[in-house]
């Protein structure tokens, strides 16, 4: 099964939340101004985050162990 394709910002949203870390930390400026809701948005669709408190699911878990 292929990863999805996540833009750099999911990466690090997603990357952030299964750290254990705010979604924000090391977002770029434009990032953060400009579209942070879009991509948290984007992560809910794509079966990575769930939940109003952004949990990860079990596809945002694997995602970055292979």
């Amino acid at each position: 099964m292929m990863k999805p394709k996540l833009s750099k910002a999911q990466r690090t949203m997603l990357h952030n939340v299964v750290s254990g870390r705010p979604l924000l930390v090391g977002l770029t400026r434009n990032s953060i101004s400009n579209g942070s809701s879009s991509t948290v948005l984007a992560l809910h669709r794509a079966g990575m985050l769930h939940g109003a408190d952004n949990k990860p699911t079990a596809a945002g878990l694997a995602y970055f162990k292979t």
